[in-house]
Order: C-alpha cells, then structure tokens, then sequence
C-alpha cells in the first residue's frame, strides 16, 4: 500500500528514526490478534504505530525504536505472537513471570486516578507541546481513517 509506505517515509524523515520493525501473523494464516487490536493496545500505553505493511503471511508496522522493547514487553503479555527478532530478548522471560492475562495499568488511567481535573494541563507540559501532540494525534486519526483501519 503506497499510502502506508508513505506515511512510513514521512515518520521516518519526521521522527528522524526508521523505527523497529514488528511482525504479526495475519488472521487468516493463524493469526491471534488484527493489526487494529495491536494498534489500539499500544496507543494505551502511549505508543503510535506507522508504516503498516503486510505479505502472504504477516502484517508488518513500525515504532520508534526507543519504543521497542517497552511495546515488545506489552505486546508478548497480551499474547500477541510475535514473528520478529526480539528487541530484548528478556521480554519472554517477563512475560512467563506473571500470570497470563495481565497487563501494566495503562498510563492514561494512571492520569485519570492522579489528576482530578482531566483538562488541566499536566505540569512540565507546554502549550507548544501539547498543541503539537494534538496535531499529531488528530493526523494519525486521518491517516487510520483515510485507510480504513
């Protein structure tokens, strides 16, 4: 898909990273969990994917590289199978630790219970910043939108 590789291109140019590239099984080829779930797990915990691509027998997506080990973390205790080189490979050993089903709370609910007022500003945040995330989010929605995803 050139829309996808061309967000991808401009992520990359943006971020000024190529990424960490992650691999799933499709769902027709026994795969557990769509593009859309992963996607949709990971933007809890903070984390956009770009440059969705797929073959015969994965679907392909990109993070930040300095995102990688965290969202290889989350995804191995959600049970997604993973068909990539791990990032770190002590992420399976973290994963077996804990009993299966469980995952980290998900930062924006850690926000909700520390912030009694959800429009205020967090601390440490500009107005630049948080304008630019906004931009950003709202660009990533098009983008998911635009594609169908």
């Amino acid at each position: 898909n050139y829309v996808d590789r061309l967000e991808g291109l401009f992520k990359a140019i943006l971020y000024q990273d190529l990424g960490y590239r992650f691999a799933i099984p499709r769902l027709d080829k026994d795969g557990k969990h769509s593009l859309a779930e992963v996607s949709d797990l990971l933007k809890r915990y903070g984390i956009s994917i770009y440059c969705r691509t797929y073959d015969a027998q994965n679907r392909y997506f990109r993070i930040k590289k300095r995102q990688a080990v965290w969202a290889e973390y989350l995804l191995l205790h959600a049970g997604v199978e993973l068909r990539n080189p791990r990032a770190d490979p002590r992420n399976d050993q973290y994963a077996a630790s804990h009993s299966p089903g469980w995952m980290p709370t998900p930062w924006v609910e850690k926000q909700r219970k520390n912030s009694p007022n959800l429009n205020d500003q967090p601390t440490g945040i500009d107005n630049k910043t948080s304008k630019s995330n906004s931009f950003w989010q709202a660009f990533d929605q098009a983008i998911d939108q635009l594609l169908g995803k």
